[in-house]
């Protein structure tokens, strides 16, 4: 299958999405398929050797005449049999396409919630990353594909000297929507040691609410990491304190090294974990008093999940659900 990968964001980081159009665009090149990914040239790396790329200038709008007519030459260039928008931001472009893209698969996966979705009528087929996301789209014919992810065992990471026990690992970008205010906040109820991996534009700001709360001992942030799996299996539980999430890549790596994890209410924590361990309110007392519970106690009552992200978050498992749209939406073609 002729495969193109269309992911529009102008991010200068890798996050979720981007880090899926990847490996998802690699596993589908292993599988013999032909796959071409177009966009930001800051997106292009790391990939596998069979992987055609195309460089976009993916700065502007959705509604730019330039960058409509860039997409609309690149898909009639190439005798592509499917094209495969990544995030809303593709999706609108694609959508707008539609009437000059007759005799290609046209899907789109969606990866965060939003205000306003792209129309599914639009696509032969629409995917979501998650459950909650789907039920969120609220649009006949969704499909849910939860993101692979590949997680290569590694000896533990060295933690920080001053390091106490239990050791709390938080991953994310340092934006407000992580939730890693809030986090600090209750860290100060909390034994033991909070690690916050990531980098971004609220670093300062945390690192100033860090010395406020007199938490400059138990409360570290590491910057950007990319050994996060070695930490994780140096820690002793992982936290999400997300506001919202379409799929959390921190929540599925710390079920596939076995370690446990306390959630705010977000996709895919509130898919797979006990509901005992969702946080539901907005008071760091109440979100103190989860991460003061026993780590070993919380893994044990974690192995459900644990064999469900084994089963179902694997980069394997993501190709063949997504062949099977691929599939489904060309055999819809006239």
């Amino acid at each position: 299958m002729n495969i193109l990968m269309l992911m529009l964001s102008d991010s200068p980081g890798v996050g979720g999405m981007e880090k899926h159009a990847r490996e998802l665009s690699c596993e589908l090149a292993r599988l013999g398929h032909t796959v071409t990914l177009a966009a930001a040239p800051q997106h292009l790396s790391d990939l596998e050797p069979a992987v055609t790329t195309r460089a976009l200038d993916t700065g502007g709008s959705r509604h730019s005449p330039f960058l409509l007519l860039t997409v609309l030459r690149l898909i009639r260039a190439t005798g592509f049999d499917v094209v495969h928008a990544q995030g809303t931001k593709a999706a609108f472009v694609l959508q707008r396409l539609a009437p000059f893209t007759k005799g290609r698969g046209r899907v789109a996966t969606i990866h965060g919630f939003k205000s306003r979705y792209p129309k599914a009528a639009a696509f032969h087929q629409l995917i979501a990353v998650s459950q909650a996301l789907a039920t969120d789209i609220a649009q006949p014919g969704v499909t849910v594909i939860y993101n692979g992810v590949s997680v290569i065992a590694q000896a533990p990471a060295l933690l920080p000297a001053v390091t106490e026990k239990p050791v709390w690992l938080a991953v994310g970008r340092l934006v407000p929507v992580k939730g890693f205010e809030f986090l600090i906040k209750t860290f100060q109820y909390c034994p033991g040691t909070l690690l916050i991996a990531g980098d971004g534009p609220e670093r300062q700001r945390l690192a100033d609410l860090i010395r406020s709360t007199s938490q400059s001992d138990t409360v570290k942030l590491l910057g950007f990491r990319t050994d996060v799996p070695a930490l994780m299996a140096a820690a002793d539980g992982v936290v999400i304190s997300s506001e919202r999430e379409g799929f959390s890549y921190a929540c599925a790596e710390a079920l596939l090294l076995g370690k446990p994890v306390i959630s705010t209410n977000v996709p895919i924590a509130n898919e797979v974990l006990p509901e005992k361990h969702i946080f539901h309110s907005d008071d760091p007392k109440r979100f103190a008093a989860f991460l003061r519970q026993d780590t070993a106690s919380l893994a044990a009552e974690q192995a459900e999940a644990r064999t469900f992200a084994a089963d179902t978050f694997s980069l394997p498992t993501m190709a063949r659900q997504t062949l099977n749209v691929y599939q489904k939406a060309t055999a819809e073609l006239p």
